[in-house]
């Protein structure tokens, strides 16, 4: 475990288990030399440790991190981070919390309002300044690697990422470089699910994700175009178009392909429900639903190459490996294969069961 020599504890191999799985362990040297700060030299590492923040990231990951100089002085954390699968869920609702409520009490007992006063005097007392040390502020050189299944799912949203982010500059201004760059991608409305062209998603102050999103939808002689951008738990989704409509214009048109003038009441009804949604309503879709019951990374209804209604699913059987499958209403059935060899290049293949195939190598670049 670890020992003490003179000023110097060493750390052989500590080791422990996260309760929501995963391990870490530590090995390393802290000196005890408080004029010093206490230099350390630690050296962390982590494995399938599962982080989640209890609200909106579950993630599994792997990688090791070292902090390096006086701990009470902006110590150095660098290393690598390779995430294996993240969930990262926009919330169902978006309202604030309870305001504060004031209370009067009346007929209080004695030994409530002696208790009451003396609150009242540590918190005159608490409100004097009382000099303090600077306190330590450690900085990051720590680079975060997924290559693929980072998931950003919710309001409507079905994503899948990958990239690597760089996070330097103390933690009080993280400034990051990079971004996890759109894999596959959709949004759904209403029935209607439109695709995504492009989107990224950057880590930003605190490192709350940050979205954009941008899916473009054509028909007749409009060009309607969803911008979702905001970090995750302040989503802002726009609707606009070319030529330029009003929001609930491009909306109609893009649901039912007409103006909004021509619309039933029932179908101006549908819109307003869509639109709640959009704002903050539930993300408990059926397709959800079905995806988590089983365990496939990505299932959805779409319209194959023949018109047809069809079911497509596939899931990763491992890390830079995903299969999947696509079956019509009308029999025909689709298996596909995509293989990441690098961050840049990928092996694409298909097979039908008419026996028509395809497949490439692909190099794929962002500029």
């Amino acid at each position: 475990m670890g020992a003490m020599e003179g000023e110097t504890i060493t750390l052989r191999q500590v080791n422990a288990a996260f309760g929501s799985g995963g391990a870490i362990s530590a090995t390393g040297t802290i000196s005890t030399n408080a004029a010093a700060n206490f230099p350390a030299n630690i050296n962390i590492k982590l494995d399938r440790a599962r982080y989640a923040d209890g609200k909106l990231v579950v993630a599994t990951v792997n990688g090791g991190i070292s902090i390096v100089g006086p701990l009470m002085r902006d110590p150095l954390i660098s290393g690598r981070i390779d995430v294996d699968r993240a969930e990262i869920t926009v919330p169902e609702n978006l309202g604030g919390g309870a305001s504060y409520v004031p209370v009067r009490h009346i007929n209080t007992p004695k030994n409530v309002q002696a208790t009451l006063d003396r609150a009242k005097v540590e918190t005159r007392r608490s409100k004097v300044p009382t000099p303090t040390a600077r306190p330590t502020v450690p900085r990051l050189d720590v680079v975060v690697s997924a290559p693929n299944q980072i998931f950003v799912r919710g309001r409507g949203l079905d994503t899948e990422l990958g990239g690597r982010v760089r996070l330097t500059g103390p933690v009080t201004g993280i400034q990051p470089v990079g971004s996890f760059d759109l894999i596959r991608g959709r949004i759904g409305i209403l029935g209607q699910r439109i695709t995504f062209d492009e989107g990224h998603v950057t880590l930003v102050g605190d490192l709350n994700p940050q979205l954009n999103f941008v899916a473009r939808s054509e028909g007749g002689d409009i060009t309607a175009i969803v911008t979702v951008t905001g970090t995750v738990d302040n989503l802002n989704i726009v609707f606009s178009s070319s030529p330029e409509l009003p929001q609930d214009e491009v909306l109609a048109h893009l649901i039912f392909k007409r103006s909004i003038g021509e619309l039933s009441a029932f179908q101006i009804a549908q819109l307003a429900a869509a639109a709640a949604e959009l704002a903050g309503g539930s993300n408990n879709s059926l397709m959800g639903k079905l995806r988590q019951g089983t365990g496939l990374d990505d299932i959805d209804v779409v319209t194959d190459s023949n018109g047809e209604t069809a079911v497509r699913a596939g899931r990763y059987i491992r890390d830079n490996i995903y299969l999947g499958v696509e079956a019509g209403s009308g029999g025909s059935t689709k298996g596909t294969v995509n293989l990441d060899i690098s961050r840049n290049l990928k092996v694409k293949g298909a097979l039908g069961s008419e026996g028509d195939s395809s497949g490439g190598i692909f190099y794929e670049k962002d500029y």
